[in-house]
């Protein structure tokens, strides 16, 4: 085999890295991936996201009733805080989400806008002496848990996050009831422990989720260019590169219905090197798989980009010229084809001088299809060579 391409090489890299990224949770996503990661995360989750998005306002919202209830003194205040703020920030926050389209600069603004909310309310609360309040602040905890179950992005902000939330809630009940400092704490610290928890677990799980797309994905890249590389060996003559016999009646085939749809002609010509075994036996294998291969350049270079040079076995090629005007333009690129076969082979020391002979049919002259075109082509090459060799043989006459 030869040496893997550059892109081989990248390739095993990334795939190395996924799957040491998914083996330990702790080594980031290569940095190639991360954008794309970000977006995977946006189209997975911007229906929940949204969904947490207006569930967590509308809590927002209802906590000024239950303020109203249990500190009535400032609970008419914070029913038309809060409503002043869902009412402009909920549409805000619906628009980022359609228009940002990156996850974790929304779960920062989720726990971003949690935090605000958080210190909010505590300062309200702190300015009312109700015997409801001491209760009334444990539901404090659920601003630690809820952001924490939409996290999907970015555990690192989740552990910020909750222990930044945390220490102002703590600092808040301290102030405000000293004497259930201790049992709040302790309240506290199962329900951050699970909803850290719960924020570990959807990182990784959609971050192994997201790596086995790209997997997945690399998988299907990998498929469709080994079947591409398949059916272009297939089609291919492995010395030259060169369209093989399977290609060729392919091309015939098309350039048979585009001549009859068109009422035009085409040529087939074969062309075979004059006593090439000789060279074969004299020099070896080696130096006449070099010819081959410059012959076939050679004859390349005298047709067009439409026009076909395949190789079917041997020393023996074909070319389909699937658009031509008169004879005498497949004249003169069979001429130009045998003068160029005619020049001096030089590899590496050692110079080879070679003729061609080559025989020729026009569609629809010397045939309708290509079984008919191939067999008057090499009638005609055959007659070439029992004229002389080296030469060109269209034969009009039959």
């Amino acid at each position: 085999m030869g040496d893997s391409s550059p892109f081989d090489n990248s390739h095993g890299r990334l795939r190395g890295q996924i799957d040491t990224s998914i083996a330990d949770w702790r080594i980031p996503i290569p940095d190639v991936l991360k954008l794309d990661f970000l977006q995977f995360q946006y189209e997975q989750n911007a229906t929940y996201i949204q969904l947490m998005n207006v569930v967590g306002f509308t809590l927002f919202l209802l906590y000024g009733f239950a303020d109203w209830y249990v500190i009535p003194d400032v609970g008419e205040s914070s029913i038309v805080i809060r409503s002043i703020l869902f009412v402009t920030l909920l549409p805000t926050t619906i628009w980022l989400i359609k228009n940002t389209r990156n996850a974790s600069l929304l779960e920062l603004l989720l726990l971003a806008s949690t935090v605000v909310g958080t210190i909010f309310w505590f300062e309200l609360a702190r300015r009312t002496q109700s015997e409801h309040l001491t209760n009334y602040i444990y539901a404090a905890i659920i601003f630690v848990v809820f952001p924490n179950l939409g996290i999907k992005t970015n555990f690192s902000a989740s552990l910020v996050y909750t222990s930044l939330l945390s220490s102002i809630i703590l600092f808040y009940v301290f102030h405000i009831s000293p004497n259930d400092f201790a049992v709040y704490f302790l309240v506290m610290i199962p329900f951050i422990l699970i909803s850290l928890f719960v924020a570990w677990h959807n990182t990784y799980t959609s971050r192994r989720m997201f790596l086995y797309s790209v997997i997945e994905e690399m998988n299907k890249e990998a498929l469709k260019e080994a079947n591409l590389q398949l059916k272009v060996q297939s089609q291919t003559d492995f010395l030259t590169g060169l369209p093989n016999r399977y290609l060729l009646d392919d091309r015939i085939q098309q350039a048979v219905s585009k001549a009859t749809r068109d009422d035009s002609k085409f040529a087939l010509m074969i062309v075979d090197l004059d006593r090439f075994k000789p060279i074969n036996d004299t020099h070896g294998h080696a130096v006449g798989d070099v010819m081959l291969q410059e012959a076939a350049k050679r004859m390349v270079g005298c047709v067009r980009e439409s026009d076909t040079v395949a190789r079917i076995g041997g020393d023996e090629f074909v070319i389909l010229l699937p658009t031509i005007e008169t004879h005498q333009d497949v004249a003169l690129v069979a001429e130009k084809i045998r003068e160029a076969l005619n020049r001096p082979f030089v590899i590496g020391n050692i110079t080879i001088t070679i003729s061609s002979s080559l025989g020729v049919a026009i569609y629809p002259e010397h045939g309708k299809d290509a079984d008919a075109l191939s067999k008057r082509a090499d009638a005609t090459l055959y007659r070439a060579k029992e004229m002389g060799r080296n030469r060109v043989e269209i034969n009009l006459a039959g």
